[in-house]
């Protein structure tokens, strides 16, 4: 990745040679070409590629794939915060390989998406998308499932206008159904900046229902005047200047999923975050 192009590869390996013989010479061709060089992998890859490249093992930056961005959300902010921290080399190098095992099939969906995702997300810097991959928004909302329907007793919070009032009722009524402490904080935090960035479009305002279900709480942000939304927004850091993914972000940052589901009648963001456990080891979309 540099200040023009992105590269994006991808590699299929079934053994311990075949991984080393797609990644040391990757990473060789970017330590001759004196490019910051990042390897996140497993433990075990992580100590094969040391190996290999023996005392030139130390000009290379290394991080577990289980620590480096757990979910795709992160996993993207992580790749462009480590551009970021390069700003004087034209190009970086990054060898990245997700946690395939003990990950559920939603979870893995939502890596290949990110993986997709990548082409379109990193557009900034003038992608030279692969040509092999199946162009990324269609390749998402082609796996895209609609939606399960709300439950009955899913509690409805219309949108005021007020985004400090909105905040304090959806505080109230989250934490109704079993979220606490600061989670419930953040997690209100992340709707009520998620609702500023789209109350009003198209003159009518937005919903917002909740509902618990065991162990997480499932919210509906519904956009009904809004037009179609990219399934990719919010994969962005925010920056400097305000966007109106910004919200999103923040959301897919501290919830175990995030879906968006456009249609003729609009957009329906929903929110899918825990109450009794961690969300590092969960999958964002």
């Amino acid at each position: 990745m540099n200040g023009s192009t992105f590269v994006h590869q991808g590699c299929v390996y079934s053994s311990d040679d075949d991984f080393l013989r797609m990644a040391v010479p990757f990473i060789d061709e970017g330590l001759r070409r004196e490019e910051p060089v990042l390897v996140t992998t497993t433990p075990v890859n992580l100590g094969l590629v040391q190996t290999a490249l023996g005392r030139h093992a130390r000009n290379v930056d290394y991080a577990e794939s289980a620590f480096f961005g757990r979910r795709p959300p992160q996993r993207v902010a992580a790749f462009t915060g480590y551009r970021h921290r390069h700003p004087g080399a034209e190009r970086v190098r990054i060898l990245a390989e997700p946690v395939w095992a003990g990950r559920s099939a939603r979870q893995v969906e939502a890596w290949e998406c990110m993986d997709s995702a990548l082409n379109a997300v990193l557009a900034g810097t003038d992608v030279a998308a692969s040509s092999g991959y199946t162009e990324p928004v269609a390749f998402v909302r082609g796996r895209a499932a609609p939606l399960a329907a709300r439950p009955d007793d899913a509690v409805t919070v219309p949108c005021t206008g007020d985004p400090a009032r909105m905040r304090h009722t959806v505080v109230l009524e989250t934490a109704l159904l079993g979220l606490a402490g600061e989670r419930l904080m953040i997690f209100a935090a992340a709707v009520g900046e998620l609702l500023i960035g789209v109350s009003g479009a198209g003159g009518r305002r937005p919903s917002v229902a909740l509902w618990g279900r065991p162990g997480e709480v499932v919210c509906d942000v519904d956009l009904p005047a809004t037009a179609s939304l990219d399934p990719f927004i919010g994969l962005h850091p925010p920056t400097l200047d305000p966007r109106p993914g910004d919200g999103v972000w923040l959301a897919r940052q501290i919830c175990d999923h995030l879906d968006v589901r456009s249609g003729p009648g609009g957009t329906t963001i929903r929110l899918h975050t825990p109450t009794l456990r961690d969300t590092e080891g969960g999958a964002g979309a």
